[in-house]
């Protein structure tokens, strides 16, 4: 049934959950996972501070926050495919609206698939890309499972997933 499974992920806890059932959905139906870390889009806005108005400076600065943020996607994806061995594990990291990009990507790759942690109130120590929900659903190219923030993955509530999947499209 799933053959390619995309996880928009940034290496929160929720986001790890969903990893999770992106990793038991993949190795109940032997599909790969393909990894997605989103930069926002407005990381330049993090250049507007005003004692930033020289512009060499600026572009030092932003060059030095953009090479950070891709330093933690790597990090946050590298942990990804850890976490899934034994699965094939591609990623990306991509520079956008967060919802656009994953669509997009999930276009792209011909997933199946979108898995994406749920909405948290928590605030993140990080620069996190928000995602708005209501708006990939709209435009995602395939399903998109929302993994639960409380739910903890096991076995059961994969199989269960898996099997509500199945019983979907019948």
């Amino acid at each position: 049934m799933f053959k390619r499974i995309l996880i928009a992920t940034h290496g929160t806890e929720g986001a790890k959950k969903a990893e999770s059932y992106a990793i038991g959905l993949a190795r109940a139906f032997g599909a790969e996972i393909h990894g997605l870390y989103v930069i926002h889009k407005d990381l330049g806005s993090l250049v507007g501070i005003e004692w930033l108005h020289n512009s060499h400076v600026r572009m030092e600065f932003y060059r030095h926050a953009e090479s950070e943020f891709y330093l933690r996607a790597e990090e946050v994806l590298e942990a990804l495919g850890e976490h899934a061995k034994g699965i094939e594990v591609a990623t990306a990291i991509r520079v956008g609206e967060p919802a656009e990009v994953i669509a997009e990507e999930a276009k792209d790759i011909g997933a199946d698939l979108i898995v994406i942690g749920g909405e948290s109130k928590e605030r993140s120590e990080e620069y996190k890309a928000k995602v708005s929900i209501k708006k990939l659903i709209k435009i995602a190219p395939c399903p998109v499972l929302v993994a639960h923030k409380n739910l903890m993955p096991s076995e059961k509530n994969i199989n269960h997933c898996a099997v509500g999947f199945l019983n979907g499209i019948k």
